[in-house]
């Protein structure tokens, strides 16, 4: 008979290992020409959203499903008004490494690849800090630093590309203030949908943003990408600090 503290210590073990093979997975991306495979990144994009879709709308229940429909629509339409337009971002454009293309801008996957970061920082934030404002904040500041790790590697790796690239690894250093404005844009959302209610979201809604900066972060180390590294283990190490390993 296995007593709580093994169950624990073999959940722990497993959210490690999972960790550090989604991290190793990335070593034959960053080292191959991937042009050619773009179901297998819609299908990866899509799998890493489940756990914290699953997780949201158990804990919110039809709020947390309002929720991430909302959060879907203006994840779409923030990204499409930064292609068009460059504002908030500055100037980009997607390859055809994530999926169709919506009026031949925005792949229909970002909703996907967005919401989990956003659900995984707001989630942290409410946990680390009290009152709205301090919320608001740690959500942007917290879902700008996921895409400190992102977006260098994306970039390497053609996902998208930038018009005028920037001083950091290419990025453009606009398209962290855009993320800190679309993220408190975001924060906004989830007060305006849930309410107080959000304070009930499950620390499943933080295991998709765990799954995702394992994979990113292991990709940046191959791809030689230090601070974006960096950021990416101070990133996990929060998670799991903050969900004390339950992610899941």
């Amino acid at each position: 008979m296995f007593s709580m503290s093994d169950k624990a210590g073999r959940t722990s073990l497993l959210i490690l290992l999972t960790g550090i093979i989604l991290a190793l997975s990335s070593y034959p991306v960053t080292g191959m020409r991937i042009e050619g495979y773009w179901i297998v990144s819609v299908i990866f994009i899509i799998s890493m959203a489940v756990p914290s879709f699953i997780s949201t709308i158990r804990s919110l229940g039809s709020r947390g499903f309002l929720l991430i429909l909302v959060l879907g629509i203006y994840a779409i339409s923030i990204e499409t008004l930064a292609i068009i337009t460059g504002f908030p971002y500055s100037e980009f454009y997607y390859g055809d490494m994530i999926g169709l293309k919506i009026l031949g801008y925005t792949p229909f996957t970002v909703p996907f690849a967005w919401l989990p970061l956003f659900l995984g920082s707001a989630y942290l934030a409410k946990e680390c800090v009290e009152g709205r404002v301090k919320f608001l904040i740690l959500a942007a500041l917290i879902a700008a630093l996921t895409d400190v790790v992102i977006d260098p590697a994306a970039v390497a790796l053609k996902f998208w590309v930038w018009v005028n690239p920037g001083i950091f690894y290419g990025v453009p250093l606009q398209n962290f203030a855009g993320w800190i404005l679309s993220g408190l844009g975001a924060a906004l959302i989830s007060l305006a949908v849930t309410g107080d209610s959000l304070q009930e979201m499950g620390n499943g809604a933080v295991s998709s943003l765990y799954l995702i900066m394992c994979f990113w972060t292991g990709a940046c180390l191959f791809l030689g990408l230090e601070i974006p590294f960096i950021a990416g283990l101070m990133l996990i190490a929060l998670i799991l600090r903050t969900a004390r390993f339950k992610l899941w």
